[in-house]
């Protein structure tokens, strides 16, 4: 039923290497995940349609600890069309980016959303970290955000970083990539979009007044924060009260912190 791979010169793993770079998996319009938490998630999105499997590599150990469901999953996938290859433990190690592989990598095609508007919106613009990336989608996933735009210069949600760090959330709501976040907040303002950055010259978190849907958080880079550029079209500028010693908060927290904040607004 599933193929086997015995070598690591084979053809579909050298692909897979290649998916680690980012000009590569924009070119061939795929990435990959790693774990069966992601997988469980995005077998669940393309049960609903909105995902696509082109490649699974697991170990055989891994497929005998799986659950019922899980093994379902994988045959119903190789009914599909979709190849499932098992593969030795240390092969699958040498193409793993994790320290120690789980057992299974999936090749699958880029996500695709249609245009739409939203009620909420997270802005990040030139969010470099991986995992910051990853936590404030998993967050905005947690919040119910309606979706995520970020700057060609924000880390790639493809980035096995950031899909690890977004547990599964990435495939829960629609994240674009845009050209310029300055033009699309303009375009977002034209719609009536109230723009909420922050900034240290911003009001108090604590003294703000109440946000009325439809609005947009943004968030800037971790260590230059917001653009000027940006800055200017904000309606709203905040700032986190900052009791103790620490400078600053991290970029993810931050978020985590205004995002929960403007919820309580929305009951």
């Amino acid at each position: 039923m599933f193929t086997e791979i015995s070598s690591k010169n084979n053809e579909q793993l050298k692909y897979l290497r290649k998916l680690s770079n980012k000009s590569f998996r924009d070119h061939e319009n795929a990435f990959f995940i790693e774990g069966t938490k992601l997988f469980d998630e995005a077998f669940s999105e393309a049960s609903q349609g909105n995902l696509t499997f082109r490649h699974v590599f697991m170990t055989e150990q891994w497929f005998e600890l799986q659950s019922h469901s899980i093994r379902d999953a994988l045959k119903m996938l190789n009914e599909k069309g979709i190849t499932v290859s098992i593969i030795k433990e240390a092969i699958l190690n040498s193409v793993s980016t994790m320290a120690q592989s789980e057992g299974i990598i999936c090749i699958l095609n880029k996500m695709t959303y249609p245009v739409s508007d939203f009620k909420s919106y997270i802005l990040l613009e030139d969010v470099q970290d991986p995992y910051n990336v990853g936590t404030i989608i998993r967050t905005a996933d947690a919040a119910g955000i309606d979706c995520i735009i970020t700057s060609m210069k924000t880390a790639d949600i493809y980035n096995e970083k950031v899909l690890r760090g977004s547990m599964g959330s990435v495939f829960h709501l629609p994240v674009y990539q845009v050209e310029s976040l300055t033009e699309y907040t303009a375009i977002l303002k034209d719609k009536k979009v109230v723009i909420i950055g922050t900034s240290l010259n911003g009001e108090s978190l604590w003294e703000r007044k109440p946000v009325t849907e439809p609005y947009a958080i943004v968030m800037g880079n971790e260590s230059r924060g917001m653009s000027d550029e940006l800055m200017k079209q904000c309606d709203v500028l905040l700032k986190i009260p900052i009791l103790g010693k620490a400078e600053s908060l991290n970029v993810s927290t931050a978020a985590g912190i205004i995002i929960y904040d403007i919820l309580k607004d929305m009951k």
